[in-house]
């Protein structure tokens, strides 16, 4: 790989990271705000969220059609991926506007604490992704 191709793939790669930690972060805000009973309105954005569960469903679908994988670990890949897009895609968004609107009650040490557990996550989700056939086809080991 050369140098320019290298910087190119740690930049998406760190992008990436950024991205998956920012909205676990989030998430993790929200949870808590659903948790105590602090989410309002939340009912008029629902249909967005499901909108993007869709579109995450058939994107899925669509790119595992193109890597040749089998029919069921297609549905059944999808149909995770989108449960998952939607969840963290609702506790994300109202994570995020729940701190927009009530900036006074989200602690900086929570925030921090969130984030830390948000990177520690999207590390070993990314590690997941890209091992995630040594499992499934039951052995282990590098690639």
């Amino acid at each position: 790989m050369s140098p320019s191709e290298s910087q190119r793939v740690i930049a998406q790669v760190s992008a990436l990271i950024v991205g998956c930690t920012l909205l676990l972060t989030a998430g993790f805000v929200g949870l808590i705000a659903a948790i105590s009973g602090e989410l309002g309105g939340f009912e008029s954005r629902i249909q967005w969220y499901v909108a993007v569960a869709a579109v995450v469903f058939v994107g899925t679908i669509v790119l595992l059609e193109l890597n040749d994988a089998g029919g069921a670990t297609i549905i059944t890949s999808a149909t995770v991926v989108a449960l998952f897009a939607f969840v963290l895609g609702f506790l994300g968004a109202e994570g995020a506007l729940y701190t927009l609107e009530n900036p006074e009650t989200v602690e900086v040490s929570r925030l921090v604490i969130f984030a830390s557990a948000a990177l520690v996550a999207t590390g070993i989700g990314y590690w997941a992704l890209r091992h995630w056939r040594e499992f499934t086809a039951g052995r282990t080991g590098s690639r």
